[in-house]
């Protein structure tokens, strides 16, 4: 039976919450095709504890994409500026929810922290290096879910270092019986963040190319075979955002409709 994929709109919601734990999870650097030296990156997963009983009251992320946004108000931990509405001002960045407990009030998200200590690029990325436990932070969203149905013939999983924490949800939950393409352009070591492909999947680990993102993951998906049953192969595709128009393109050649797959940019260059 074909599997589905379905698209659930959510009722906006802002949450104030406070950070709870920090556990850095894997760090990776390297030098690029070009010989440059590559800036130190980790992982770090974040607890966000709700910052009052029944915050977290209605939240559901049952996707294996489901993202969230947050705001914090400073790298040490200061408060979070809001408007005359509720919402919060600063800088933001979208993460993927990796698990959450309602009843219990908190939400893991990990963050790549992009920098060497004490040189994180970004606010969030600062804060969620070396912010002070219990420091504030406002979280928006999900603002909808795709839930994915069924149980596809074939995946063909693609994804850079942003999207690692979707891939290894998406894994947990397309189970251990799957067949298939994983395509990682990473240096991240996997098994350090959790990522246990299946042995029915064709791992391939793509080298990152600071001045191309994306197009090794590109270049692969464009090397594959077309599905036998294009009904049967589902497609989850994220990188940076010049990954989404050949991505696009290669579903067509193989006759699989867009809404019928994940295809997004989650960052800019």
């Amino acid at each position: 039976m074909p599997y589905t994929l379905t698209r659930h709109p959510f009722t906006p919601a802002v949450r104030q919450l406070r950070l709870g734990a920090r556990t850095v999870l894997a760090s990776a650097e390297g030098e690029y095709r070009d010989g440059r030296t590559a800036s130190t990156e980790h992982y770090a997963r974040l607890r966000l504890v709700a910052s009052r009983p029944g915050e977290l009251a209605g939240f559901i992320a049952p996707g294996g994409g489901d993202h969230v946004r947050i705001v914090v108000g400073s790298a040490e931990g200061g408060p979070v500026v809001l408007d005359d509405d509720g919402h919060p001002r600063g800088e933001s960045r979208t993460e993927t929810v990796v698990a959450h407990d309602v009843t219990e009030g908190w939400i893991d998200v990990d963050v790549l922290v992009h920098g060497a200590a004490g040189a994180e690029a970004g606010v969030i990325g600062a804060w969620a290096a070396r912010a002070p436990l219990g420091s504030p932070g406002v979280m928006m969203g999900p603002k909808g879910s795709v839930v994915l149905d069924g149980s596809p013939g074939e995946v063909v999983i693609a994804g850079d270092d942003s999207a690692l924490p979707a891939v290894r949800r998406y894994l947990g939950m397309l189970g251990s019986s799957i067949t298939g393409h994983l395509l990682l352009e990473t240096r991240f070591d996997l098994a350090s963040l959790g990522i246990e492909p299946p042995a029915g999947l064709r791992l391939s680990i793509l080298n990152p190319d600071a001045a191309h993102p994306s197009a090794a993951l590109v270049s692969a998906l464009q090397a594959l075979p077309a599905p036998t049953d294009a009904a049967e192969r589902f497609v989850f595709a994220c990188g940076e955002q010049s990954i989404v128009a050949p991505v696009r393109q290669v579903l067509a050649a193989w006759g699989i409709d867009v809404e019928r797959a994940v295809v997004k940019g989650y960052w800019k260059r």
